[in-house]
């Protein structure tokens, strides 16, 4: 938990494509940096996260794009707020000793979620 207090969050600005569909929302971002998210690590490249906004917690997926095989779910919860990035959609990750992790996603509409650390 120190690690996490002590790390810098920083946002990235690599989003390419967001669009909203009846229940699902896709977001499609290019992350330059290998990153973790829980114990999974995952390449540096071109991400799509897609997530069902009808459920107040969920299922997020996590799918390499291009050439990325790399895919997974994770449980995220909501969080109301400012994103970090104003209203444009955001990732959010904190940087503790061992590499960069992805600790929230955000629509860019001031409501975001929060990923499960799953350490």
């Amino acid at each position: 938990m120190k690690s996490v207090i002590r790390g810098a969050m920083f946002a990235v600005a690599g989003v390419l494509a967001f669009s909203a569909a009846a229940q699902a929302e896709t977001l499609e971002v290019k992350v330059p940096f290998a990153f973790l998210v829980g114990s999974q690590k995952m390449p540096a490249g071109v991400y799509r996260i897609e997530r069902d906004q009808s459920m107040p917690s969920s299922i997020v997926l996590i799918q390499g794009r291009h050439g990325n095989r790399a895919q997974l779910f994770v449980q995220t919860t909501p969080l109301i707020g400012a994103s970090p990035a104003t209203d444009k959609p955001s990732l959010v990750f904190v940087t503790d000793e061992t590499a960069k992790r992805l600790v929230q996603v955000w629509e860019g509409s001031g409501a975001g979620q929060e990923v499960a650390s799953g350490r």
